[in-house]
């Protein structure tokens, strides 16, 4: 129970924060350049964005400590990474090529 709880559980919520806080700012981002009201847009994707993250951190900061929250600032930051990789290269090339036409 105490590897559940001081481990996996940090882990898995480190990455679902991560997933959840990235692809909102994906998805904020790709409807940017069709918003009515950006600055909306924006404000309130960051807004949701930050106040779930900070509740996850939260809830594992009171259930699993300071170790809890190592692992899942490292879950997040491991979930930030994959993502760009995944996404931010393909994006990348694509700008790239538009602008070399």
């Amino acid at each position: 129970m105490t590897l559940l709880v001081n481990i996996v559980l940090p882990l898995s919520a480190g990455l679902a924060l991560g997933i959840i806080y990235f692809g909102g700012l994906w998805l904020t981002l790709r409807r940017l350049p069709a918003a009515k009201q950006p600055a909306f847009l924006v404000l309130g994707s960051y807004l949701g964005r930050l106040g779930l993250c900070l509740a996850g951190f939260i809830l594992i900061a009171v259930t699993a400590g300071l170790q809890g929250i190592l692992i899942c600032t490292a879950a997040f930051i491991a979930a930030r990474i994959v993502m760009v990789r995944r996404w931010g290269r393909q994006e990348l090339t694509l700008t790239r090529t538009d602008e070399s036409c």
